[in-house]
């Protein structure tokens, strides 16, 4: 094998290779994701500051409200009387395992057109 290098296909590999001139557009770009960096980070923390206000607030209608959501969630939609096929159908046997599969689809569609 040869040391040699053809001056023709350097010639054209030169001609391809893209040229970035101005450090700028590097700036920019990392700006725009400390900023995104950092607003996601205030989003999480006011959601949490959210979450524990309700939390802190005993006898908010809200609160109650979110109680008597989460205690319907728990309602089987159909009643079996084999525990075993209970067992088995548990996840989906619910208003919560309906509501959570359909989430967890909306995830996949979102993450499948994201990308």
């Amino acid at each position: 094998m040869s040391n040699d290098r053809d001056p023709v296909l350097e010639a054209l590999f030169e001609k391809t290779r893209p040229e970035i001139g101005d450090n700028g557009f590097v700036e920019t770009v990392m700006v725009r994701v400390d900023k995104r960096r950092r607003n996601v980070m205030i989003g999480r923390l006011l959601i949490v500051a959210l979450i524990l206000l309700i939390e802190f607030l005993p006898s908010s209608p809200l609160q109650s409200s979110v109680g008597k959501m989460a205690q319907s969630l728990g309602t089987e939609l159909v009643t079996l009387d084999a525990a075993w096929w209970a067992f088995i159908v548990a996840p989906v046997n619910s208003i919560a395992g309906i509501v959570g599969m359909f989430m967890l689809g909306l995830h996949v569609l979102y993450r499948r057109n994201m990308r």
